[in-house]
């Protein structure tokens, strides 16, 4: 995933990448081609990089433990500034720094790690996904009213003060 810079005239530029990931040092849950749709503004003083990363992975659902498959689409923004070049308004952390001589800029990095945090922390395979049951295990999305055949459990008798406690509190 490079973008040869040299001789690149001042305005913007748009570049359609691809790349297996494999070759991004991505592992499952990726699978597929990656794409990257990428614009590339150049003045004289930097390139502003913005683009959209295309994957599709493989995950296990958190809830049902189903597995299914989805894409990713992540944003990539990025500024690249040459080494002489007064950067003392932004961090290190939102810029690249290149040299005069370097020709070539690699993406490859980047978009691993976009990719990576792209994946969200908890993975449904949809938003209204009903899980497990809690008794019995099966999967709910499956059954016909979202609920399996299971009794629920007898409430702990023990509990039955704090229900009529409850009770009153939403009377009043």
């Amino acid at each position: 995933m490079k973008i040869n810079i040299s001789n690149l005239p001042e305005g913007v530029k748009q570049y359609e990448l691809t790349s297996s990931p494999s070759e991004l040092g991505l592992e499952q849950p990726f699978f597929d081609t990656v794409f990257v749709s990428v614009s590339l503004e150049k003045n004289s003083s930097q390139l502003v990089l913005s683009a959209i990363i295309e994957a599709k992975g493989k995950f296990r659902c958190d809830r049902c433990l189903e597995e299914f498959e989805t894409t990713l689409r992540p944003k990539l923004r990025s500024v690249y500034v040459w080494n002489e070049t007064e950067s003392s308004e932004m961090s290190e952390e939102d810029i690249h720094v290149l040299g005069r001589s370097d020709n070539v800029i690699d993406l490859s990095d980047d978009v691993k790690e976009c990719l990576l945090l792209a994946i969200p922390l908890k993975v449904v395979c949809k938003e209204d996904c009903a899980g497990l049951c809690l008794s019995c295990g099966k999967n709910l999305n499956m059954m016909r009213f979202g609920q399996c055949d299971c009794r629920p459990k007898e409430i702990d008798p023990r509990w039955n003060r704090l229900g009529d406690i409850f009770e009153s509190l939403r009377k009043n």
